[in-house]
């Protein structure tokens, strides 16, 4: 009798997954995949990598959601560690290698804790203020374009046109390789205000650069790097500036989001600047209540005109019309 091959166990299902959601229509970030990795190593693995997919069910994931529960897993990070392997599941019950649809067997998650702080346009100039000299213009990038740091410490000059000032954001950078791919898989384009364009001009002209060489840089000409450039740079300018010590960089980009709507900028725009396909995601920078407010009071305005003008005008007002022109008849 032939041997028959032994039945896939879940970290065949999780590496097979994996290598194809590499090379996919629309690839895993570098960073995303790097983080799926982690979850599977530290949590996912050690208690299911041996268990045969077949046998996988909901009990099985709920002894997992417990057995972290236990192990002092926080909630975020638990939830982190869950997406992914209801990803993984998923799919193979779509290519016909899992017979049960996982879905039911994951709770909703629930909404994340607001980790978002956002500055005020005074708070930007004192941070951008208290950053060194040559990183002037990467804080002011960061704050005014949303750009991620990924996609920030990717940039090249041949992605920036100063003359039209607009950036081109089409890479991004994890660690120290380039992904040809933005998180959503777009190129889109960003506007850059005009004192910007003109710290950037300072910054070309006062370190002249080739076209594919990187915009923010190191001392020593290579690609900045994101967790010295926290730690030596943007923490002490923090300090300096007296903000938040546990502000991100990343919130720079909430930054953004939230000045441009405060501005009077449409939810589609700051969704194309931003590269957000979904409303739901640029709508949460709605944070306070003033954009509705002023929406509801310029309808209020756009209603009582239209009423005057169906009405016509008022005996009253015609015949103080007819008086005002009677006095100044010579």
């Amino acid at each position: 009798m032939p041997e028959t091959a032994p039945a896939p166990t879940l970290a065949d299902a999780w590496e097979r997954w994996l290598a194809y959601r590499s090379v996919s229509q629309r690839p895993l970030r570098l960073s995303t995949l790097a983080d799926y990795r982690s979850a599977y190593r530290r949590h996912i693995g050690p208690r299911l990598g041996r268990v045969s997919l077949a046998s996988i069910d909901g009990t099985a994931i709920a002894d997992l959601v417990v057995a972290l529960g236990e192990d002092g897993v926080a909630a975020k990070r638990l939830s982190n560690v869950l997406v992914p392997l209801r990803a993984c599941l998923s799919w193979h019950h779509r290519m016909g290698s899992f017979e049960r649809d996982p879905a039911g067997w994951f709770d909703a998650a629930a909404p994340a804790a607001d980790e978002r702080r956002v500055l005020t346009v005074a708070e930007v100039e004192r941070l951008v203020a208290a950053t060194p000299e040559p990183y002037h213009a990467f804080v002011a990038t960061a704050a005014w374009t949303g750009m991620r740091l990924g996609e920030l410490r990717a940039l090249t000059w041949a992605d920036v046109d100063l003359d039209a000032r607009l950036i081109a954001v089409n890479k991004t950078r994890y660690r120290q390789r380039v992904q040809h791919a933005t998180k959503n898989g777009d190129v889109r384009v960003v506007p850059i205000l005009p004192h910007l364009a003109d710290e950037l001009e300072r910054l070309r002209a006062a370190r002249p650069r080739r076209e594919d060489e990187v915009v923010f840089c190191g001392k020593r000409g290579t690609p900045l790097d994101g967790d010295d450039f926290r730690r030596r740079v943007f923490a002490p300018a923090l300090a300096r500036a007296g903000l938040d010590p546990a502000t991100r960089i990343h919130d720079l980009r909430h930054t953004s989001a939230s000045l441009y709507l405060a501005s009077g900028a449409t939810v589609r725009e700051v969704m194309e600047i931003h590269g957000w396909k979904r409303m739901e995601t640029a709508l949460r920078y709605l944070h306070t209540t003033s954009p509705l407010t002023d929406a509801a009071e310029r309808l209020g305005r756009a209603r009582a005109e239209a009423l005057d003008e169906a009405a016509g005008p008022s005996p009253t007002s015609a015949a103080c019309t007819r008086a005002r022109a009677s006095r100044s008849a010579p």
